[in-house]
């Protein structure tokens, strides 16, 4: 079970990363949403077993790192909306 784990925290990483290098290009934020999404699920699915499990006793955990990158595309576009409506 802790293997799985392990993998399922480096896939929360590497689709937050990509998530949050791909919303930068050029019409790059459509396709950074999906992903976005997928690693914050995974990064919850990690979250849970983590804390289920208590298997890692750090504050800051790959699922954290994972959400907080994977959230980035829908902050880009809540302020991206804030800001419209105040044009």
């Amino acid at each position: 079970m802790q293997k799985q784990i392990k993998i399922l925290g480096i896939a929360s990483l590497a689709l937050g990363v990509l998530s949050a290098i791909i919303w930068m290009l050029p019409y790059g934020l459509m396709l950074a949403l999906p992903i976005g999404f997928l690693g914050m699920v995974i990064s919850t699915i990690y979250v849970y077993l983590d804390t289920k499990y208590e298997l890692n006793k750090k504050k800051i955990t790959p699922g954290i790192i994972g959400i907080i990158l994977s959230s980035i595309p829908i902050i880009v576009i809540l302020i991206i909306i804030i800001l419209s409506r105040f044009k």
